[in-house]
């Protein structure tokens, strides 16, 4: 390591030269550049706990303040920047399970608390930039933004470090680390999460992990945030990405699960979370994920079936009013002579099925959809087999 701590020691003198006359900013941009590429292909190469250790013994607490100060001094320029997170984000790797340190060490707190950090710094300096050019804002801002959410996404579902330690002793890295998640987020106009593709897939995964771990922080967001939330799940729905379709349906199946588990509880003390207000004031926007759903199974070619049954039980639950008035409009839509044997498919579709979200319950809805769009597709052909929810 001696080259690599003599590289990282060049380039720590000569940042903290940066307000001197002298400082050459090109040449400790090439240095850098090339040192955080390097690394990256070594913690990539260490696939085991002992090889990764010692290169995270070598790196920590050390050369990570060199790190975050090329990041606050370079975050406008990509070419510094990318290397610099893309390295943080591959130590944050859990990759064959390099990542499992000993009960009683606390390197896992450690590492979040640097991913923390890296992802606060670059975030809140990024967020200053203001209005970027449309054929420059990827290159600009969300290709960081979407290493930052990989590089969350890891680090909260690398089964290496208790998050809930951090609010037990007081500490905020977890906090501030979810707090420039939603800043980041609120900044990137809601069409852009499906026309960059790496973006999207960062953050749909991102968002099914803290739909499945931390659906309590997705829960008590500012009403307005949650709802750019579930409007992204909507129109993650019916994305061309089957990963990104797939994810979404995971994510809604959690999100959809913890409200109906919630409103079940009946009324508790206190003001009702931020979450259920949203779903008072906004009742269309779980209807129409509804309707999506139920129409990419009963007249779409379906790749992904099993991802959408899960959430639909639980939309229906939720919205069993409006299940009714879709299912008589979808009755209604077809030919005379075909009217009873829609309604009885969906008598079908609901047979057995109780007001619960529990596995038996659910396995059983799944089969009884299975059999459902099947009947669907032997028997809407031509003009009748339109969908007929807009």
């Amino acid at each position: 390591m001696r080259p690599l701590t003599a590289a990282f020691e060049a380039i720590g003198a000569t940042l903290a030269n940066a307000d001197s006359p002298l400082f050459n900013a090109d040449e400790a941009k090439k240095m850098l550049i090339g040192l955080a590429r390097d690394l990256r292909g070594l913690v990539f190469a260490f696939n085991t706990k002992t090889s990764y250790m010692m290169l995270f013994e070598w790196i920590y607490p050390t050369y990570f303040p060199i790190l975050h100060r090329a990041l606050e001094l370079w975050y406008h320029d990509p070419s510094v920047s990318t290397p610099v997170l893309k390295l943080v984000a591959e130590l944050v790797q859990n990759r064959s399970q390099r990542l499992h340190f000993d009960v009683s060490s606390p390197n896992g707190i450690l590492l979040f608390r640097e991913t923390s950090r890296t992802m606060v710094l670059y975030g809140t300096c990024i967020l200053t930039l203001g209005q970027i050019p449309k054929d420059q804002v990827y290159k600009l801002k969300l290709k960081g933004v979407a290493i930052c959410f990989s590089m969350l996404k890891s680090a909260l579902c690398g089964g290496y470090v208790n998050l809930g330690v951090f609010s037990l002793y007081g500490d905020s890295a977890l906090d501030d680390a979810l707090g420039i998640f939603v800043k980041l987020l609120l900044s990137i106009p809601q069409s852009d999460l499906l026309d960059y593709p790496k973006l999207s897939q960062a953050y749909y995964v991102l968002l099914e992990c803290l739909a499945q771990d931390h659906m309590h922080f997705l829960s008590n967001l500012e009403p307005h945030v949650f709802l750019y939330i579930l409007s992204s799940v909507s129109e993650g729905l019916t994305a061309l990405d089957t990963m990104v379709c797939t994810g979404c349906c995971a994510t809604l199946d959690h999100m959809v699960s913890f409200l109906f588990r919630r409103l079940s509880k009946g009324s508790t003390k206190g003001p009702p979370e931020p979450c259920l207000r949203v779903l008072e004031l906004h009742p269309e926007i779980l209807q129409q994920m509804l309707s999506t759903i139920l129409n990419i199974i009963m007249f779409e070619d379906c790749r992904n079936q099993w991802s959408m049954s899960r959430p639909l039980l639980g939309l229906i639950l939720l919205n069993e009013e409006y299940f009714g008035q879709l299912r008589q409009s979808l009755v209604s839509s077809q030919p005379v002579e075909k009217q009873a044997t829609m309604s009885q498919w969906f008598d079908s579709l609901m047979d057995g099925i109780e007001r619960n979200l529990l596995t038996k319950n659910r396995d059983r809805f799944t089969q009884n959809l299975s059999v459902f769009r099947r009947d669907i597709n032997d028997s809407l052909k031509g003009p009748a087999s339109l969908d007929m929810m807009t």
